[in-house]
């Protein structure tokens, strides 16, 4: 929520983007504040600013429309404006980032402890308690860290240390195949504190203490001279600072990853979070009370890895009828199909494809494919997928890793526009923007298909969180950490149809195993599900049946 060119142009994380708007505050750099402070001078409260749109709930596309007119910061007024607010509606990282956190209640002008949190779409915020938690770092970082410690011509061991590391990375994303290779955390302490010919851990930790106290004074330095400053040295301090105070810890998992983007290899080095407690206790404890709402969780899994008991509160758990009418509803489990790995043939995609064929001849409008990995969506291209679309008379669509969110919208958009237009097929993958972000409503999206099962890569890190969950959620490490996040992307998907009262939908499971985990199907789509033998024209009869009756 920022109209600073110069800050957008740098693509910052968070915390840096934070770090980059108070310098260009401070140094009187940026008109949009500059120009909302004047204005705010003017009036007794800042809702007075335009009380035909803020008497009202507002969101963030007719606040930053606003700003642009008037040239506000939309994101300082927003802030400005929640002293006078009761309901206000924000991003998970409001709260959960601790970097954000206590600024955010600071012009709330409230503590936790008088707030009522409401959690929507609450299975998501496992996921970001453990990102919130996490650290890299990267090459690039390094190079800035080292170009900075030579300008400000630091202490020559603070360039030695960032230049073994800056090799280290170098040399890993050279000799490494892709993905993720573990790291002893303390043996690679060891290798850095003797590279570095520190006699023990002290003199390493007492290093980076004193790398965070030069970032200040570079940092210092920089705003005096009216310079953006960009703290890349006292991200590398957290770094380790994190790192130390981590690594006998059995709920961090410590890595190399290498990834391959856009024909480029790109290497970090992680320090990764597996607990979400960690973060989400202490908010829990704080808050009044919070509910928490879902259409897809699994309240066992979420309850434990959320430590809902560990509060100091106490939760009930209250399961709604759905609101859909059944007889809008088709869930079925397809036989006779299977993605695992070994099964991954041309003779299996074909018939998958057999199957799809099925289901496109049916329906309507629209129809999304969402593959549980982007290997079974190549694998359904590359064994005819875009003939049987185009034998159905379709538009195809295809979801493509790397896209921007402006390219990826305006190819959603063509697809929902081919909804009364012939209709179109969507392909795409479970646990991406499209199977979780977007609703299909009404012809948007008729059917939609989740070819196979979408379980994770078994990485290091997986495994990791497996062994960690087995500890401390009495072996329950499989079912929270790899059975569980397979079903909730799944679930995800399967409710893209059907997101209004009167839609209706046909949601179809392309793999046998979804009969054997049925359990962990949301249970609006469970109540419906049945089991499609392994038969021609069994798919196309039973749907035929759903979308030709009243």
């Amino acid at each position: 929520m920022c109209l600073s060119e110069t800050l957008l142009s740098l693509k910052l994380n968070p915390k840096e983007s934070m770090s980059v708007c108070k310098d260009l505050r401070q140094n009187r750099n940026c008109g949009h504040f500059l120009n909302l402070l004047k204005k705010k001078g003017e009036v007794e409260n800042p809702v007075l600013l335009a009380p035909e749109l803020f008497n009202k709930p507002i969101d963030a596309e007719e606040l930053i429309n606003f700003c642009q007119d008037k040239r506000f910061c939309p994101y300082f007024l927003c802030k400005f404006l929640l002293k006078e607010m009761k309901v206000i509606i924000c991003n998970y990282q409001w709260l959960f980032n601790p970097y954000i956190r206590d600024l955010f209640l600071q012009f709330v002008d409230q503590e936790l402890n008088n707030c009522i949190l409401v959690l929507d779409e609450c299975h998501n915020i496992l996921d970001v308690a453990t990102e919130v938690n996490s650290n890299r770092l990267t090459p690039y970082s390094l190079k800035l860290c080292l170009k900075d410690l030579e300008m400000y011509r630091s202490p020559i061991i603070m360039q030695d240390f960032v230049k073994i590391l800056l090799d280290h990375l170098n040399e890993k994303k050279r000799d490494l195949n892709l993905g993720e290779q573990e790291v002893d955390p303390n043996t690679y302490l060891k290798y850095l504190f003797e590279g570095l010919k520190f006699r023990d851990l002290n003199g390493f930790k007492n290093l980076i203490q004193d790398i965070q106290e030069f970032s200040v004074s570079i940092h210092e330095v920089k705003l005096a001279n009216g310079k953006i400053s960009r703290d890349f040295l006292g991200s590398i301090a957290e770094f380790w600072l994190k790192w130390l105070k981590t690594f006998n810890l059995d709920n961090y998992f410590f890595c190399f990853n290498l990834k391959e983007i856009k024909g480029k290899r790109s290497i970090s080095l992680e320090i990764v979070a597996l607990d979400p407690r960690e973060i989400v206790i202490p908010i829990l404890k704080s808050a009044y009370t919070s509910l928490n709402l879902s259409g897809t969780v699994n309240p066992y899994v979420y309850n434990n890895l959320m430590g809902l008991n560990e509060s100091g509160k106490s939760y009930k758990g209250i399961i709604t009828d759905s609101p859909f009418l059944k007889k809008n509803i088709k869930a079925i489990i397809i036989e006779g199909v299977d993605t695992k790995r070994a099964n991954r043939t041309p003779e299996m995609f074909n018939k998958m494809i057999n199957k799809i064929n099925e289901v496109l001849a049916c329906t309507p409008a629209n129809t999304g494919i969402f593959c549980a990995s982007y290997r079974i969506l190549k694998g359904l291209l590359s064994n005819g997928l875009r003939n049987i679309v185009a034998k159905n008379k379709k538009n195809l669509f295809v979801e493509k890793p790397g896209l921007s969110a402006s390219e990826n919208n305006a190819m959603v958009d063509d697809f929902k526009a081919y909804a009364s237009n012939g209709g179109a097929v969507l392909l795409g993958v479970c646990g991406g923007r499209n199977s979780e972000g977007e609703d299909y409503p009404g012809d948007h999206m008729n059917s939609v298909i989740i070819a196979g099962f979408p379980y994770h890569l078994p990485t290091p890190r997986v495994d990791a969180k497996i062994k960690y969950y087995d500890k401390v959620f009495n072996k329950q490490g499989w079912n929270f950490a790899y059975l569980y996040p397979a079903v909730q992307r799944a679930n995800q998907a399967s409710g893209r149809p059907i997101r209004k009262i009167s839609d209706k939908g046909a949601i179809i499971f392309m793999d046998s195993r979804f009969k054997a985990k049925n359990k962990w199907i949301s249970e609006w789509v469970r109540k419906e599900l049945e089991i499609i033998p392994d038969k021609p024209n069994a798919i196309r009869h039973n749907l035929n049946l759903f979308w030709n009756s009243i």
